[in-house]
């Protein structure tokens, strides 16, 4: 098991070298080809996303680069790179339409999560739940002043990463127009009335699927 693991690391690595060196040459296509390749294979990483990204931008493909940078923040909203060169290529798109919002129940109760990864607000949400449990034990074995209020907050707070850990487990479902442009329908049929147009980079929100459409 530890063979096969130093195997794929070695070959993730040295595709991922490789990528890196076809885009210092300005060698776009293969920059593209190769991190595909690790994403086919599975690869979810911040940086491989941030580089697919970069190499769709200099190719002058704005839907696909703008698609990557959203993927790199979804795993890693700290990503400052990503984020700017995201803004960067949004401003290059016909109307530079801003991402849609997130529901208005997580705007208004999970305002401040935005910039915390889906790995940190598991951890956190674990750690005051352990300690809110361990605060609760102490109580029982010995009575300290401020100590059930002290649980109170403990639990809340324990709450409250565990909504944002739902949340970004469950994110809303992103698309981004690859095309020059894409017509969208009252129904899923080409032959319906066409509704409005997206541009490549515009990006909507998924609301369903059927048959091959989506409903944004």
């Amino acid at each position: 098991l530890s063979l096969a693991f130093a195997l794929a690391a070695n070959v993730y690595n040295e595709t991922f070298d490789a990528a890196n060196k076809a885009y210092s040459s300005a060698n776009y296509a293969e920059a593209i080809r190769l991190n595909e390749q690790l994403v086919a294979e599975s690869v979810a990483a911040p940086e491989v996303f941030y580089n697919l990204g970069n190499a769709y931008y200099r190719s002058g493909r704005l839907g696909p680069a703008i698609a990557n940078y959203e993927r790199a923040l979804r795993l890693d909203p700290g990503f400052t790179n990503a984020r700017e060169n995201l803004n960067r290529a949004v401003t290059q798109t016909q109307r530079r339409l801003a991402r849609p919002l997130p529901p208005d129940w997580e705007q208004s109760l999970l305002f401040w999560h935005y910039n915390l990864s889906r790995a940190a607000t598991h951890v956190l949400a674990a750690l005051f739940w352990i300690a809110f449990w361990c605060l609760l034990a102490v109580r029982l074995w010995k009575r300290i002043r401020y100590l059930r209020l002290a649980a109170v907050f403990v639990g809340l707070l324990a709450l409250a990463f565990g909504a944002s850990a739902w949340a970004k487990a469950q994110p809303s479902n992103l698309a981004v127009t690859s095309e020059t442009k894409v017509e969208a329908h009252y129904g899923p049929a080409e032959t319906e009335t066409t509704r409005f147009e997206l541009y490549e980079g515009d990006r909507v929100t998924i609301d369903s699927r059927s048959g091959g459409w989506l409903r944004v």
